[in-house]
């Protein structure tokens, strides 16, 4: 048999065992009470119910690994589920704007300026093309792709100094 030590304040953290049942039974009866409704506001909100149940899963998993400090597991429950659906949106919006062909009966500077917007690292493409293409503003692209505004500006910069750098003889 091993024995293993544990010291005093681990194993008041760790819990008894019927205090782990109770945080289990406690997380069981929230699924019971709250998954219906959270798919129901899922589905509200992006409009598909297979991705409606998966995102309301995957909140049920985050919540489950913090649920001994959430004062209030249900508000935190439609927090997620409601975060979890803004990012279910914004990769559909990004996934709309596919980058557009290359028009047949370019000038050769308009190509050239093609064939470096393609060589550009993604992260930067997408925001050339968003800024450039369709007109949005640094911070409308921040979240269209979930990042902070300051990185978006940073891709754009960078971008811009690498085409500069292709296109300038």
């Amino acid at each position: 048999m091993v024995t293993v030590r544990v010291s005093a304040s681990e194993a008041s953290r760790r819990g008894t065992r019927a205090e782990r049942l109770s945080a289990d039974q406690t997380l069981i009866d929230l699924y019971r009470a709250e998954y219906t409704g959270m798919v129901r506001l899922a589905f509200t909100l992006i409009g598909n119910n297979a991705e409606a149940e998966e995102v309301v899963q995957d909140s049920f998993l985050e919540i489950s690994s913090r649920f001994d400090d959430l004062g209030q597991p249900g508000a935190y429950l439609r927090t997620i589920v409601v975060s979890r659906c803004r990012s279910v949106l914004r990769r559909r919006r990004l996934m709309q704007l596919t980058p557009p062909a290359r028009p047949t009966d370019l000038p050769p500077e308009a190509e050239s300026l093609w064939d470096v917007l393609e060589q550009l690292p993604e992260h930067q493409r997408i925001a050339v093309v968003l800024r450039y293409y369709c007109g949005y503003r640094a911070s409308e692209i921040a979240q269209i792709t979930d990042q902070p505004a300051a990185t978006v500006r940073s891709h754009l910069r960078r971008a811009m100094k690498a085409m500069r750098k292709e296109l300038t003889p």
